[in-house]
């Protein structure tokens, strides 16, 4: 079996994004053969192992360039977490691996939409992967750059999702995992609406409008990525001279930009690797799976996400603790629902920040016979509950 990186380990920090691919003749991804693979990905900031590592990855639209890329004038679409004390190019390595079909393909993925009208145009069909698979095509893409630092994963939404699945599986490489609004699994609402967005998009490869479908799925999709208090603090003014309410020119405007930009069969590849995530087969085996993990976890969630809602964020949390793992779960209070990570980021820096997960580890002092050490690796703050006599008194 054949594997390659294209582009040579520079010895310098890469200012700009630069893009490593692996090829392999063929590999197998949750049972399913892949030929003519080709991995792709970005490096940026210290040269891959001088530096800690970190893992960056977004949704199913976000782009490979969550800090953007100034040489092709890309716009980030994660600015506020490029800084000293968060994720710092001039101290460390930032890896921002490919989603399939946006720098990632293989054999018989890539087909030409069929002309309008041409309803029964054969295409290949796309192999059924979850985030598992996903999450070993990052870790095959890791193997090929010959990453060999356990690295910190930030992943927000898909990219969450898939972070919990490679830390499971993958889990040498996995030092610390932020997982922001996702879960271990979807819920019956979220499966719904994807559902209805693929089959919308399907309805329209069916009438040769393919355009319209994508148009109409990103407009449901707009729906549930935003939170009801701020649609409604926007577009909830009601005008009745108007033929049209003012929400519309805004599910307009998103439908129309993503029908151009972006790629169907990734669209339908990646909606359906959310819903058909598990980790286990039972909830025994999940909590094995869960039991792999040796990362440190923080969870961030946004009570009012409609996607992923925060007792899903509860739930991820509950399971690794039950199996062992060591997590911590923090609330994102939002106007913006699922889209807090984006539209709201400055915030969600602050609360990066505050946790101090991405400070800097010291090496633990030697524990004296207290069983404290001299000094601990990060503060932890703790809520003590006394009910009683006994209880009362070990308050005081």
């Amino acid at each position: 079996m054949r594997m390659s990186a294209t582009t040579p380990r520079p010895s310098v920090p890469a200012h700009s994004p630069r893009r490593v691919e692996v090829r392999r003749d063929a590999m197998v991804v949750e049972g399913h053969a892949l030929a003519d693979v080709v991995l792709g990905g970005f490096v940026l900031g210290a040269p891959l192992g001088t530096a800690p590592v970190f893992i960056v990855v977004g949704g199913i639209t976000a782009s490979p360039f969550p800090f953007g890329d100034r040489e092709t004038s890309v716009e980030p679409w994660w600015p506020a977490l490029l800084a000293p004390d968060l994720i710092d190019p001039t101290r460390h390595t930032i890896l921002c691996p490919c989603w399939p079909g946006n720098g990632s393909t293989w054999k018989g993925f890539d087909h030409e939409a069929s002309p309008r009208g041409s309803v029964h145009a054969p295409e290949p069909t796309l192999p059924p992967l979850s985030a598992l698979g996903l999450a070993d095509l990052i870790a095959a893409w890791l193997a090929g750059i010959e990453c060999a630092t356990p690295a910190t994963y930030i992943g927000a939404s898909l990219g969450g999702l898939v972070g919990i699945a490679f830390a499971a599986r993958h889990p040498e490489r996995c030092q610390r995992l932020i997982t922001i609004s996702a879960g271990l699994r979807p819920d019956g609402w979220g499966t719904a609406t994807r559902h209805l967005q693929r089959e919308l998009v399907r309805d329209g490869q069916r009438t040769g409008d393919v355009a319209i479908g994508m148009i109409r799925a990103r407009q449901l999709g707009m729906l549930t990525y935003r939170g009801r208090d701020e649609l409604d603090t926007r577009f909830g003014v009601l005008e009745p001279a108007l033929d049209r309410p003012p929400v519309a020119a805004y599910l307009d405007h998103h439908g129309q930009r993503f029908a151009e930009r972006f790629p169907v069969r990734t669209f339908l590849l990646l909606s359906e690797a959310i819903d058909r995530s598990r980790l286990g087969s039972d909830p025994a085996a999940t909590r094995a799976e869960l039991a792999r993990i040796t990362a440190e976890v923080l969870i961030v969630g946004v009570p009012g996400d409609l996607l992923f809602p925060y007792p899903l964020q509860y739930e991820l949390y509950r399971e690794l603790q039950a199996a062992g793992a060591s997590a911590s779960l923090w609330k994102l209070d939002s106007e913006f629902g699922h889209d807090a990570f984006l539209a709201d980021q400055e915030r969600l820096a602050g609360l990066l920040r505050d946790s101090g997960f991405l400070a800097e580890i010291r090496p633990a002092a030697r524990a004296r016979f207290e069983g404290i050490g001299h000094r601990p690796l990060r503060e932890i703050r703790i809520g003590l509950v006394g009910c009683g006599v006994v209880g009362g008194g070990v308050l005081e």
